[in-house]
């Protein structure tokens, strides 16, 4: 996962790969700075314990 940063810091968009990035910093006119794209980690599925929600029944 690669993520784009706008001049701000902003995160505007995350991709699989740099060149969709790209692709969509050319889109929509983003000019690129050194450090706008960035790889992320990949996403780790979390385990929850606790309440579950109780089930909604219709009488």
């Amino acid at each position: 996962m690669v993520g784009l940063y706008d001049r701000e810091g902003v995160l505007r968009f995350v991709g699989t790969t740099a060149e969709a990035c790209l692709d969509y910093a050319t889109l929509f006119e983003i000019q690129l700075t050194s450090g706008s794209l960035q790889n992320l980690p990949e996403p780790m599925a979390v385990r929850s314990r606790g309440a579950r929600c109780p089930e909604v029944r219709s009488n």
